[in-house]
């Protein structure tokens, strides 16, 4: 347990060493830096890994036309998605969270269309719909010993190259990958769900306590909305499961 803490600890930070290097970056991430990761695990599951370097292309595509902060806002889908399609909820449950999300998303929308926000209503469209298929991609993946080792060797091409940033990034994303699939194997706690929890947040967090970066509005209210959603309807629906086990 206190190995698995310490493991909880350092894949914590290494979300936030990634986000202090994207929000301090003076370079784009390259999208090579995003699909080492999902490289490095790609034999451990083929189809879902096929998925899942389609959804992080199409992410890593829009990063270059998105304010950063909304790009990493997007990944609080995550923890609203385990909540919506956990065994507590219902229909009824899903219909009412999808149209919140899509009602912040719009609103996001029309801010960046009349051009109070920057980047493009389309790319963000695309970044929520590439995080909802990651999402469903990683979902069941097999912890495994089996990874694809020379994946690591494409960091050399981006250091090469002068991405220093995208090196960290790379290497930041790989580690949270390896931790996160060595707690997964423990039984003894549900290390997935509170990952799921705590990433997205401290990501974001991140940003928001960062000096030199500053989170556009619009953006803050998205994700405090988004994780509001999550964290009521987890309330609500372990409220009921208790009531209904009484």
């Amino acid at each position: 347990m206190v190995f698995s803490t310490f493991q909880f600890l350092i894949t914590s930070l290494l979300a936030v060493l990634c986000a202090l290097t994207v929000s301090a970056s003076q370079e784009e991430v390259a999208l090579l830096a995003l699909l080492i990761p999902v490289i490095w695990v790609f034999p451990q599951r083929v189809i879902g890994g096929i998925v899942l370097i389609a959804a992080m292309s199409a992410y890593g595509m829009t990063l270059a036309y998105q304010p950063i902060s909304l790009s990493i806002s997007q990944w609080i889908l995550f923890p609203l998605l385990m909540v919506v399609f956990s065994r507590r909820s219902s229909f009824g449950v899903l219909v009412t969270v999808s149209l919140i999300v899509v009602t912040l998303q719009i609103g996001v929308m029309i801010t960046q269309a009349g051009g109070k926000l920057a980047g493009e209503p389309m790319m963000t469209l695309v970044q929520a719909l590439s995080v909802i298929v990651i999402w469903w991609a990683v979902q069941g993946w097999p912890s495994s010993d089996k990874h694809c080792w020379w994946a690591l060797g494409l960091i050399l091409p981006l250091w090469v190259a002068g991405y220093g940033d995208s090196v960290v990034v790379a290497l930041c994303l790989t580690g949270m990958v390896a931790c996160i699939q060595s707690m997964a194997q423990l039984k003894t706690f549900n290390w997935r769900k509170l990952l799921c929890w705590t990433l997205p947040t401290v990501g974001f967090a991140t940003l928001i306590v960062a000096p030199w970066f500053d989170v556009p509005n619009p953006v803050f209210v998205l994700w405090v909305c988004l994780l509001g959603a999550a964290w009521m309807t987890d309330y609500v629906l372990r409220s009921f499961d208790e009531e209904t086990e009484l």
